[in-house]
């Protein structure tokens, strides 16, 4: 990752605690009816999660819980035109997890049964961070790396690459991934 990209991806990340962190012009505690501002195709509903195509050809879904937003995830679909997600200045499939924990300042903490687990193809790892914002947002950088790409420990941080971004409230992934957390030992909360 370039200088350039790395500066444009933490002036997006750095901004006043007042901001609201959005994707698609909806963020986390928004009513269900900040949903009529996305403007995106509709590919599915599924009980309280509506998935959409962005206009870069990923899927971006959001998922409420009593009326409210609380949980909202862009996923890469691979294709190189659509490297840029809805939020950062990190690229899909380019960016890699040593590329975020430099630009952040530390690992981020991640949810013990969400640590990192493997498909049949792939390993992936989830990075979480709490925002310093008024909604107090969670963003986890979802980064992957193919089972047979030549990895050491020492090189694997450079090899997984971002592959889904997921912005959502404590609670609600307290609920869905438990409670219990792994921390950075330089952990700090990033302003988004």
């Amino acid at each position: 990752m370039h200088v350039k990209t790395f500066i444009i991806a933490f002036i997006l990340l750095v901004t006043s605690a007042d901001t609201k962190i959005s994707m698609a012009g909806v963020s986390i505690g928004d009513s269900d009816s900040a949903l009529a501002k996305v403007k995106l195709q509709i590919l599915a509903e599924e009980g309280d999660t509506k998935k959409y195509r962005s206009v870069n050809g990923n899927d971006f879904s959001i998922t409420l819980l009593d009326g409210k937003v609380v949980y909202m995830e862009n996923d890469w679909l691979q294709d190189a035109a659509g490297r840029q997600p809805l939020i950062t200045g990190f690229q899909f499939g380019t960016t890699s997890l040593a590329d975020i924990r430099k630009s952040l300042g530390n690992n981020g903490f991640t949810f013990t049964a969400m640590w990192g687990f493997t498909t049949e193809t792939h390993v992936i790892q989830l990075n979480c961070y709490e925002a310093d914002s008024a909604n107090k947002e969670v963003i986890a950088f979802v980064t992957k790396v193919p089972l047979d790409a030549d990895v050491t420990e020492a090189t694997i941080a450079e090899k997984l690459k971002l592959d889904a971004i997921i912005i959502a409230d404590m609670e609600y992934l307290n609920l869905i991934w438990g409670e219990e957390k792994l921390f950075d030992p330089n952990y700090k909360k990033i302003k988004l």
